[in-house]
């Protein structure tokens, strides 16, 4: 098993890919959910502006916090 990287220590091609996999995330989970019935749940939101907030941090070349 592999440990957590600092985001540091990540290069900005590193950074881009996961910015662009939140994407995906964001379409086929968050858009697809939001469709159902059930709608989002309260994890959901939590998850949601998890991704927000790395973001917005990383835009504004702010690093992560353990």
């Amino acid at each position: 098993m592999s440990l957590p990287v600092d985001s540091h220590n990540l290069t900005d091609a590193e950074k881009r890919v996961i910015l662009e996999s939140f994407g995906f995330i964001l379409h086929y989970y968050f858009n697809t959910k939001q469709q159902q019935d059930g709608g989002w749940s309260k994890e959901d939101y939590e998850k949601l502006a998890l991704i927000n907030s790395i973001q917005a941090k990383w835009a504004l070349g702010i690093e992560l916090n353990d």
